[in-house]
């Protein structure tokens, strides 16, 4: 596992209605095939995430989300810094706020980690997407591949620092 460069974390349970959306997201990336990303369903077991992205630079999860004045569908995104964030919207038991902390307390945390949420509306069990939340799964898609784009591939193909910025120009003293 040497060449992957970013891991996609759906987070859920697809037969528990908007809160399969992680899980929707992460199919629908990893049927794109791209070489150098690894998509990882999480069944809620903190372990295995840990190990999945130990010393991956890159990690997308998306998780489903429920608070109090949830818009179904609507897209936000996280990064650490808000674990506060990410202890109010998940919608599960073991949810990646515990395993944050988790990772945080083994040394075991990605190099760098931005978390989708999908506002839900309803997890009751049936194997389906409500209208609302499934309409919004191509969006978290493409804003997980403009994430890519804009870290991994940008990040191989950056010109040495310093030499991409023109030179600063001053008016004479």
């Amino acid at each position: 596992d040497m060449n992957v460069e970013a891991l996609v974390l759906g987070i859920g349970n697809d037969f528990r209605c908007d809160d399969g959306v992680g899980v929707a997201v992460a199919r629908r990336i990893a049927e794109l095939r791209i070489v150098g990303i690894r998509v990882m369903i999480d069944v809620g077991d903190p372990g295995s995430v840990l190990d999945a992205w130990t010393d991956v630079p890159l990690v997308i999860a998306v998780d489903a989300a429920r608070c109090d004045a949830a818009q179904p569908g609507r897209i936000r995104r996280w990064s650490p810094g808000c674990h506060a964030a990410s202890a109010v919207v998940s919608s599960h038991g073991f949810g990646l706020a515990q395993t944050l902390s988790l990772g945080e307390a083994l040394g075991r945390l990605p190099r760098r980690l931005v978390i989708f949420t999908v506002d839900v509306e309803d997890v009751s069990r049936q194997a389906t997407l409500t209208p609302a939340v499934a309409s919004i799964v191509p969006q978290v898609v493409e804003a997980i591949l403009t994430e890519l784009e804009s870290d991994a591939w940008a990040a191989r193909h950056r010109p040495p620092r310093g030499l991409s910025r023109p030179e600063k120009t001053f008016g004479s003293a």
